[in-house]
């Protein structure tokens, strides 16, 4: 009967925890992916976006703190039932068009602004709902002999943990597929409704409760007996969790950089990093040190094999070890913290430092290391504090006599065997941080880092580059050379094609979203006028710094800053003979650019016998299919040109896709005439992109292109 009541009393308790926690996490692909298209679909947003919960995880454990330390107890449920209400009040979440960034604030700092005013109060509270629920829970122990145990308290924040894990895995296979974007913010809006007023009444109910058998005062065994905690374990509960979330936010990046920025591969490491927390949580016998911490040091050495190997062009294996590796790390760190963990009457002020920890994280990865890098160097600082870490708790962990292999439970921690090995320890974590270090191409005439990513001139020896990531946008031959289009943009290219099919039309207004170092301008004649619209101010500016392109065109140039659908639907003057669209060859593919709705504005920003060509040559992605079914879907005829690398003329190999109207007299031109339809078979089973669907991982390539 004992054990019945027990868990009759904890089961509203697991349930409130499972929803407020299942609420938090399905908010973050939602809100992320709707403010995405604004952005330029860099990554920069999902790590603004986990900068902005960290620290307002942060706060709703700061909340749940001081409202079970200093509220009295007849008060606690009704001044939490009161800041649900105001929550339910602010919905919905999604941001309305005056919302779309005009180019005046910095990104991060907009983002952030964005995020407060719509999903701020919402989300403070449901970060406040596990901290709460285990306190109350508690105080109910202290009061009640037959109240749960201190076990039982502690394994609420894995219950905590897995329904922040259904959130995550639910989204990309259930709901992203499913439902449009508001339809998932409606969804979303009312479910909180629902725990708003299920939460509401629970805690009221477990304020009064708490009355009939304690009173108002803390209830004497919690009065009497308060851990001391040492500043060493105190910095603990901090610099593990932190470490834990570079790790984290290092890895997402490294992802989502050189695949596509999805929700599939934001949620994918937040699982793991999730998963982490509920093996370690749930049950203290789950977690093994001395296993996981040699795990570690075997993904670290793999990782730096491949990374140092030709094999690192090979997506699927360097995505894997990346992520098991912050599998691995993330389960040393919560495993660690999770044994640290004190005596019930420090929860609040434990998991305080916990959410303490996470936000520290996120503000060096989103705020600091953007001011002090000029590449991401955040993943090999954090894979070797972790080395060192690993290295460390394989040293300090000593394993019982009687017991031996990695898997036996292992004996009290040797601080004293770690000191002596301090210096090797510091060797090993700068070893292994210069070994993985992205050091990018040789000759780097300059580099920026910014939110939309790393740039850098290169020299190449007979020419300069210009490279996004392991992206090349462009290089420039020297001397009498210098005005020669190259790398995609060659005069066989599909864009070159295009052009000098259109050139006898006299005087053109030629569009371009997606600058580079400027190769398209070579093309521009007198009397043409040119408009390039480009998303990252740094990239205007080193194309007018370091090339020529530009400057030398005979066409009147015109650079515009931000993004390209915003800018083409704001954009009042004459319509253009020819759009070019070439945002899609980088890593980070901006999907809104390849919708229904943006077709519909090409049209209408083309005139009536305007081309739109689109460069559709990508290592990681087939977007072809996607092209040609958007296409017909807009009553266009599309075709495909495509040209191979010649090393002599510095082109390489290129995909275009050509658009206009049936009637077009572009299609009777000499270089289109013969050019093949597209095979109905490749693009009528693609799916159609809106902006209220599109799913980058249905069009992911299994294996990166060279």
């Amino acid at each position: 009967m004992r054990l019945l009541r027990q868990r009759l009393d904890v089961l509203p308790l697991i349930i409130a925890t499972f929803l407020g926690a299942f609420l938090a996490f399905q908010v973050q692909p939602v809100i992320s992916k709707t403010v995405l298209p604004w952005f330029g679909g860099s990554p920069a947003v999902w790590t603004t976006c986990m900068l902005f919960f960290q620290v307002l995880l942060f706060g709703g454990y700061l909340y749940a703190h001081l409202l079970t330390m200093h509220v009295p107890r007849r008060f606690q449920g009704f001044v939490h039932a009161s800041l649900l209400g105001l929550a339910a009040l602010s919905l919905p979440i999604q941001p309305q068009s005056q919302w779309e960034p005009t180019g005046s604030w910095p990104p991060v700092l907009y983002l952030l602004a964005m995020l407060a005013a719509h999903v701020g109060l919402p989300y403070f509270v449901l970060t406040s709902t596990g901290p709460l629920v285990q306190a109350w829970l508690a105080r109910r122990r202290c009061s009640d002999e037959a109240g749960p145990s201190r076990s039982a308290i502690y394994r609420l924040y894995a219950f905590s943990n897995i329904g922040s894990l259904s959130a995550l895995v639910s989204y990309p296979f259930l709901f992203e597929p499913r439902l449009a974007v508001d339809s998932q913010s409606t969804v979303w809006s009312l479910l909180f409704c629902l725990f708003a007023i299920l939460q509401g009444i629970l805690a009221i109910w477990l304020s009064s409760s708490q009355l009939s058998s304690a009173g108002d005062e803390p209830a004497p065994v919690a009065k009497a007996f308060v851990w001391r905690v040492s500043r060493r374990r105190r910095a603990g509960w901090l610099l593990l969790p932190a470490l834990a979330s570079v790790m984290l936010l290092a890895v997402t990046n490294h992802v989502c950089q050189d695949i596509a920025v999805i929700p599939f591969l934001w949620v994918l490491p937040l699982s793991l990093y999730l998963l982490s927390f509920i093996i370690c949580f749930d049950r203290a016998a789950w977690y093994r040190p001395r296993l996981f911490a040699c795990a570690t040091l075997l993904l670290v050495l793999a990782t730096i094999l491949v990374e140092v190997t030709p094999l690192h062009d090979w997506m699927l294996l360097d995505a894997t070890l990346h992520l098991s590796l912050l599998l691995a790390v993330c389960m040393v760190c919560h495993g660690e913290v999770a044994r640290l963990k004190p005596h019930p009457s420090r929860l609040t002020e434990y998991y305080l430092m916990l959410s303490g920890g996470g936000a520290l994280g996120g503000l060096a990865v989103a705020l600091l290391c953007p001011l002090l890098f000029t590449n991401y160097t955040e993943l090999p600082i954090a894979a070797g504090l972790a080395t060192a870490l690993a290295a460390a708790l394989v040293i300090g962990y000593a394993v019982p006599r009687w017991a031996t292999g990695l898997l036996a439970m292992p004996g009290r921690f040797d601080v004293r065997r770690v000191r002596r090995c301090r210096p090797a320890l510091a060797g090993l974590a700068l070893l292994t941080a210069w070994l993985l270090a992205d050091s990018g191409p040789a000759n780097v005439l300059a580099s920026n880092r910014s939110f939309f990513g790393v740039l850098r001139i290169v020299d190449l020896g007979d020419c300069k580059g210009m490279m996004h990531g392991r992206t090349l946008h462009g290089l420039q031959l020297p001397g009498q050379n210098a005005r020669q289009a190259t790398v995609y943009y060659s005069p066989d290219s599909g864009v070159g094609r295009v052009l000098a099919a259109v050139g006898e039309r006299g005087p053109l207004r030629l569009g371009g979203v997606g600058l580079g170092c400027g190769v398209l301008a070579t093309y521009g004649r007198a009397g043409d006028h040119c408009d390039f619209i480009e998303i990252n101010p740094h990239v205007i500016e080193l194309a007018k710094q370091h090339f020529s392109f530009l400057d030398q065109s005979a066409a009147e140039i015109e650079c515009i800053a931000g993004d390209g659908r915003l800018v083409l639907e704001r954009q009042q003057s004459e319509p253009y003979d020819v759009l070019v669209l070439d945002a899609f060859s980088s890593d980070s593919v901006p999907a809104h650019l390849l919708t229904r709705e943006a077709m519909q504005l090409y049209q209408r920003r083309l005139k009536p016998d305007g081309v739109l060509v689109v460069h559709v040559t990508n290592r990681h992605l087939r977007l072809p299919p996607v092209v040609h079914r958007l296409a017909d879907d807009a009553g266009w005829k599309s075709v495909l040109l495509t040209a191979t690398q010649n090393i002599q003329a510095h082109s390489l190999a290129s995909q275009w896709i050509v658009i206009a109207a049936e009637q077009n007299p572009i299609w009777q031109s000499e270089t289109l005439r013969n050019a093949p339809p597209p095979n109905p078979e490749t693009w009528q089973t693609a799916p159609l992109w809106t902006d209220q669907y599109h799913n980058l991982l249905s069009v992911v390539r299994i294996r990166s292109r060279t």
